[in-house]
């Protein structure tokens, strides 16, 4: 979990600039106006220390690109100014839950310690959560009526790459798990005396604390635990293997197929070919609207004092 909490605290160096000043305030030193938001020197100057610290990038590497860094700043903003307009917003229960999940797995306060020594406050950090979050409902609603993709698409996509979707050896097998050797001996017995082991799975008819699978999914060696591996992958199919022991029990499996390397069939990667086209045409989509609302609010950025900053900054 503590991945998951660098990772939002490295989005929060993206959306920091969102609570910045505003057009009542003076312009006295803006670089970035986007509606009716506007980004300060000053807020330029903290967005690039926190990216500098969230990501372990130096300071100076980060100034360097701070075009690419700008350019992200004006998309968010035309975003929230367009989410503004249609009235999109984030209730405090949505912010709330993700806080959670975030903060759930850590003791008491050590979450809010973990901020103060990225010299972030909690309810800064709380703040650009929402926006960031927030950022992510707007984009999804304007994202969520984009169409399926056809078959022949997929199709298409398919044999136009098929070397692309290939596999090592792979195998797979009825399985059975216990937690202790003398369960496993008892469901061998039963199999000894004639019992079915996939009608045994399949009919629910195992004791607590012992665990089926059906074989209906494909493995390879590495997703295997090493005894277990050695067995899938030398026991002659349609054999019932002997107990073997892992970390994780105590397993008894049958091999119903296996394959050399080879080719995935279409229908395997179907719904990866399906997510790969439909992440294309939302980028796409996202492109074009962004451009859209390019034109929709007023984008004015100073490169002139931008480059100013950087310069003082670098000289530091």
């Amino acid at each position: 979990m503590r991945y998951r909490v660098v990772s939002l605290l490295g989005m929060l160096v993206i959306c920091t600039w969102s609570a910045c000043s505003t057009s009542t305030e003076s312009n006295l030193g803006v670089i970035i106006r986007v509606g009716d938001r506007s980004i300060t020197g000053k807020d330029i100057t903290r967005i690039v220390k926190f990216t500098s610290i969230e990501n372990g990038i130096p300071l100076s590497v980060v100034w360097a690109s701070i075009n690419g860094l700008v350019n992200k700043i004006v998309d968010d903003s035309l975003i929230l100014e367009y989410g503004k307009d249609k009235g999109i917003r984030l209730d405090e229960i949505e912010l709330e839950r993700a806080i959670q999940d975030i903060m759930r797995d850590y003791p008491e306060d050590s979450f809010k310690e973990t901020l103060l020594t990225r010299c972030i406050e909690y309810n800064e950090w709380k703040q650009r959560l929402g926006e960031q979050l927030l950022i992510r409902k707007i984009v999804g609603e304007r994202t969520e009526s984009i169409g399926t993709i056809s078959y022949e698409a997929i199709r298409s996509y398919y044999e136009q790459r098929r070397g692309e979707f290939s596999h090592p050896p792979r195998v797979k097998f009825i399985h059975v798990i216990a937690n202790s050797r003398s369960d496993a001996e008892a469901v061998l017995s039963r199999l000894k005396g004639g019992e079915d082991m996939e009608k045994m799975v399949q009919g629910f008819s195992l004791n607590h604390g012992i665990q089926g699978d059906c074989g209906m999914n494909w493995y390879t060696k590495d997703m295997l635990p090493q005894g277990l591996a050695e067995a899938a992958f030398s026991l002659p199919v349609g054999q019932i293997s002997p107990i073997i022991k892992t970390p994780y029990g105590f397993h008894l499996i049958k091999v119903v197929e296996r394959e050399l390397a080879g080719s995935k069939d279409l229908l395997e990667v179907m719904g990866e070919i399906e997510e790969t086209l439909l992440s294309k045409d939302r980028e796409r989509y996202y492109t074009r609207w962004l451009d859209e609302l390019r034109k929709t609010y007023p984008v004015t950025v100073n490169y002139t004092l931008l480059d100013t900053i950087r310069t003082m900054n670098e000289d530091h």
